[in-house]
């Protein structure tokens, strides 16, 4: 998740009714590690200010790690029942959709999720090289093209937000080197070395990320 990412999710998420927005169910949320040491912005800005005041999130992963409430596939039964009984007003769901093969599918289970009047925080990355984690389809929509994923849906906010790219919380100088002295090293791990070749570009111009704001009316 970008920092510039972060900060519109955060903004969006207290500018509401916070009785209207909690329990806020975060879908792909990753370990706890990843939001606070790897991506710590993520902590800091969206989910440290809801534990200071109380307001329950949930954090739900395929896996199970520290930091992961609900672990599992968010298509098995017993998984929704679990979701069912937390009474969730909203879903958080950041960077996942473009790392799903079945990604309509995924779309209707996270609106049946979603109470009437409940809110979906959704972003996707727009313009950023490919990741894969364990796929990257590619999907880079714009406002309209992910908004067209929930149809029923109503519009509340979306921005296309941008940052500097370096793929990790390194200084961007200390990256860039290790990222040319990669580059040198072809034979090594060939197949990441060709990912690095498609980030090349990146370290000269911004990558960006389509986050919109959406309710069930």
């Amino acid at each position: 998740m970008l920092k510039q990412e972060a900060e519109w999710l955060a903004h969006n998420i207290y500018s509401l009714n916070t009785n209207e927005v909690f329990p806020l169910l975060n879908i792909g949320s990753s370990t706890k590690k990843f939001r606070e040491e790897t991506q710590p912005w993520i902590n800091n800005y969206i989910f440290k200010p809801a534990r200071e005041e109380g307001y329950p999130v949930i954090h739900l992963d395929i896996k199970k790690n520290e930091g992961i409430d609900i672990a599992g596939d968010l298509r098995n039964p017993d998984i929704l029942q679990e979701i069912a009984k937390l009474n969730i007003k909203s879903v958080m769901c950041s960077n996942l959709l473009e790392h799903l093969s079945n990604r309509e599918e995924i779309c209707e289970i996270i609106y049946s999720i979603l109470p009437i009047g409940g809110y979906l925080f959704l972003t996707v990355p727009c313009d950023y090289p490919y990741h894969p984690d364990p796929i990257d389809t590619m999907f880079r929509p714009n406002i309209d093209e992910l908004k067209r994923e929930f149809p029923a849906l109503k519009m509340i906010d979306g921005e296309i937000v941008c940052s500097k790219y370096n793929g990790t919380s390194l200084p961007f100088a200390i990256f860039a080197i290790a990222f040319i002295v990669r580059l040198m090293l072809p034979m090594y791990k060939s197949h990441t070395w060709r990912d690095g070749i498609a980030k090349l570009p990146y370290l000269f111009k911004k990558v960006s990320a389509t986050c919109i704001v959406l309710q069930k009316v």
